[in-house]
């Protein structure tokens, strides 16, 4: 591991809602002019799942106004030894946890083998602590970050027993309802969600004094994206350009992290109420709907987000989700750090696996942006292997016709492109 590395860790969290019949009914049935269309087309048809995306603030630090997943920084807290105490509270022991680790057998991420947030917070220790493994941490930090900014709260009353897996709880015979959806709790989930958002360690004290447990089992590892490098190069184009294990490229601004996505399908939408601190609106969306209005720049996606919901597109319904994410993740997933080159009339996000993704990406940023006088399509003409998001102003779009390494979806282009990419798959 680099030492004192130029960026923070997160871990985000993409919510699929299997959508109501009310919704799919006035979505595909209402008037055509409150239906969503692109190119004549109900962008609803045949979808039967959303997609939570939050707002982020206009006064947020990074990506603001950018419509995301719930996430934000992981904290020590996450991994603090006092979660080992709940968990054999509630009857859960260091063996049954394993799971998360052992179930995994491809790829494994620097935030999980070597994290950054344990390494820091082993240097200003004085003696050794038994932090949890990252497996476990991060999803309590896409738990704990989502509550905060949603108020939904993925909690579970009833610990899994010996000999559980992952995916156990989706194949139970009662669906996951969050703990937030539950009338008769008898906890104010506002004044919890207070204390957590100004202390990461109220969100233990929270799970210790009402015997709930973080819902470990329910998230599904999906990506991770490390942050691009360098806004102060080109600081005009950049300025449109921040996002979310996507390491950030550090072509977007003064912050970066390293950031782990997990997904977790619920059988209906949870009761949201948003912070309108860190998140101001909230939509439910299909993937193509939430692109095809960051195509007519109504709305700003951060590239990561149009890379996830371009693939997503590809799982044609709520159960194909489920089913692909729970199967996929024994493959484990890799960091990718997108690398930046500008052209005449925009830049080009390459992903690893394209032609002109570098075999030693400089992750710091102590090389210039390089800067070409092709244009965009001319230099996708010239590839053959590609896998890169290419963007014009505040929006972009997913091109990849290889095939990805563990066992994940390559995205769809939207819109669609009247040129033929040659697929490699």
């Amino acid at each position: 591991m680099q030492a004192n590395p130029p960026w923070k860790e997160a871990s985000s969290l993409i919510i699929v809602s299997r959508a109501s019949l009310t919704d799919k009914v006035v979505r595909n049935s209402g008037p055509k002019s409150v239906q969503s269309t692109a190119n004549g087309r109900n962008l609803w048809a045949s979808c039967d799942y959303r997609i939570m995306m939050v707002k982020r603030s206009g006064l947020s630090s990074f990506m603001a106004s950018a419509y995301v997943f719930p996430g934000g920084k992981v904290e020590v807290a996450d991994y603090s030894p006092k979660w080992w105490q709940l968990f054999a509270k509630l009857g859960l022991t260091r063996s049954d946890l394993e799971v998360f680790s052992s179930c995994v057998v491809g790829s494994r991420p620097p935030m999980v083998t070597e994290p950054l947030t344990v390494a820091e917070a082993k240097r200003d220790a004085s003696e050794n602590v038994d932090y949890l493994h990252a497996d476990i941490a991060l999803r309590i930090a896409a738990i704990r970050e989502t509550f905060e900014e949603t108020g939904v709260l993925l909690l579970t009353q009833t610990p899994l027993t010996n000999g559980s897996t992952i995916g156990s709880l989706s194949q139970h015979s009662t669906p996951m309802v969050p703990i937030s959806d539950v009338n008769h709790m008898n906890i104010d989930l506002n004044d919890w969600r207070e204390k957590v958002r100004t202390d990461a360690n109220a969100f233990f004290d929270l799970c210790l004094e009402t015997s709930l447990c973080p819902d470990l089992w329910s998230l599904y590892e999906w990506s991770d994206w490390l942050t691009p490098i360098s806004t102060s190069l080109c600081p005009d184009l950049w300025s449109l350009y921040e996002w979310s294990d996507w390491l950030t490229p550090i072509s977007v601004g003064h912050k970066r992290f390293d950031a782990f996505f997990y997904i977790c399908c619920l059988e209906s939408e949870p009761k949201v109420v948003i912070d309108n601190s860190e998140v101001t609106n909230l939509k439910w969306c299909t993937p193509v709907e939430m692109l095809e209005e960051h195509s007519q720049e109504r709305v700003f996606l951060a590239p990561p987000q149009v890379y996830e919901l371009s693939r997503i597109h590809n799982l044609p319904n709520f159960n194909a989700v489920k089913d692909f994410a729970l199967k996929r993740q024994s493959l484990g997933i890799e960091r990718w750090l997108p690398v930046i080159s500008t052209y005449n009339d925009g830049a080009i996000s390459l992903l690893p696996g394209d032609d002109s993704y570098p075999s030693d990406p400089d992750l710091i940023g102590k090389k210039p942006i390089p800067d070409f006088p092709q244009s965009l399509e001319e230099m996708r003409a010239k590839t053959v292997h590609m896998n890169r998001l290419e963007l014009r102003g505040p929006t972009c779009q997913a091109y990849c016709n290889i095939k990805l390494n563990c066992g994940h979806l390559s995205p769809f282009t939207y819109p669609p492109i009247t040129t033929t990419v040659q697929s490699m798959l």
